[in-house]
C-alpha cells in the first residue's frame, strides 16, 4: 500500500510539473500583460485536468482513501448534522431563536486575518523592511522626474523667447497624439471646447501666439482647473502640443463652444479668421 501511494504521488507530481512548466514559460513571455490572466486560467484548467486524469488511473483503494480524506476536510467547513444548535429559549411570532455554532472555517479565517494584520504591522511599521504606499509613490515620482530630466537633456534646451510654431507633419502628429491623451476631456476631440475654452475660433483668453499657448500649457491655469504640465511633458513636447493647438484655429468643428476672451489681432501676428498656425510675437502672454 505504501509503495502504491508513493507511486501515485510521484505520478501526480510528474503530471502537474509537465503541465505547469510550458505554461510558466508562456506566462513569463506575456510580460505581465493582459495575456497573463488567460495564461493563468489555462494553467488552472490544465492542473484540474491533470488531477482528474490522476484520479482515473488510481487503484480503487487509493480512490477510497482520497475520498475519506475529502470527507474529513468537508467536516471542517460544514458542521456535522449531529451538531445541533442550542435553543436560546426565545420565541417571537412563532419563530424560535437558535444559537448556532460558528463554522470552523470562519473561525480559522478570522484568526488568519489577525495573524496577517500582526505580520503586516511588524513588517511595514515596526521593522520597516518593506516600503509603504507613500514611499513607493515618492520613489515612482523620483524615477519619473529622473526620466524626464534625461529626456530634456537628450532633446536639448528650447529658447522660450524665440519660439516658433512647428509645421512639419511628424511634429504635429506627435502633438495631436498627446492632445488626444490629455486634453480632449476639457477641450474636446476637435478642440471645440467642453469644460475648457474653444481652441478653434479667433478669441483667446491667454493669447493666441505660440509662446502664449506654450506658456499656458507649461504653467497651467490653476484658477480655472488646468494643471501645470511642466512636469509631464518636455519643452519639446509642449512646443509640439502648442503647434497642434494653433493648427486647429479656423477649423470650425460642430457644436463648438461660444467664444471666450479677446479677439486675436495683429498683436498675435494673425488676422482674425485666418486658419493655420500663427506666428508668435515678442509680447508677453495676455491674461485675464
Amino acid at each position: 500500500m505504501v509503495r502504491v501511494r508513493r507511486r501515485s504521488v510521484l505520478l501526480l507530481s510528474m503530471t502537474v510539473l509537465t503541465t505547469c512548466l510550458p505554461l510558466q514559460s508562456l506566462f513569463a513571455e506575456s510580460g505581465g500583460s493582459a495575456h497573463g490572466a488567460l495564461m493563468f486560467t489555462s494553467l488552472l484548467t490544465l492542473i484540474l485536468v491533470a488531477i482528474i486524469f490522476f484520479l482515473l488511473v488510481l487503484p480503487e483503494e487509493e480512490r477510497k482513501a482520497i475520498g475519506a480524506g475529502l470527507l474529513k476536510a468537508r467536516a471542517f467547513f460544514v458542521p456535522r448534522a449531529t451538531d445541533r444548535a442550542m435553543d436560546s429559549e426565545h420565541e417571537y411570532d412563532g419563530i424560535r431563536e437558535l444559537d448556532n455554532s460558528i463554522p470552523p472555517w470562519f473561525t480559522t479565517l478570522f484568526v488568519a486575518t489577525i495573524l496577517f494584520g500582526a505580520a503586516y504591522m511588524l513588517v511595514y511599521h515596526v521593522l520597516e523592511s518593506a516600503p509603504l504606499m507613500i514611499d513607493e509613490y515618492r520613489e515612482e515620482v523620483a524615477a519619473a522626474d529622473l526620466q524626464r530630466r534625461i529626456m530634456i537633456a537628450t532633446e536639448g534646451s528650447i529658447d522660450e523667447n524665440a519660439l516658433s510654431a512647428l509645421e512639419d507633419g511628424e511634429a504635429l502628429q506627435r502633438g495631436a497624439a498627446e492632445y488626444a491623451k490629455y486634453c480632449v476631456s476639457c477641450h474636446g476631440p476637435a478642440g471645440g471646447g467642453l469644460v475648457g475654452p474653444n481652441l478653434t475660433d479667433d478669441y483667446w483668453i491667454h493669447g493666441a501666439g505660440v509662446r502664449d499657448v506654450y506658456m499656458t500649457i507649461k504653467n497651467g491655469v490653476p484658477q480655472k482647473g488646468m494643471i501645470s504640465w511642466e512636469l509631464v511633458f518636455t519643452p519639446k513636447q509642449i512646443q509640439e502640443i502648442a503647434s497642434f493647438v494653433l493648427s486647429l484655429r479656423g477649423t470650425n468643428p460642430p457644436n463648438a463652444k461660444k467664444p471666450e476672451g479677446e479677439l486675436a489681432g495683429a498683436a498675435e501676428g494673425v488676422a482674425p479668421g485666418a486658419g493655420g498656425s500663427p506666428v508668435d510675437s515678442s509680447a508677453a502672454p495676455t491674461t485675464l
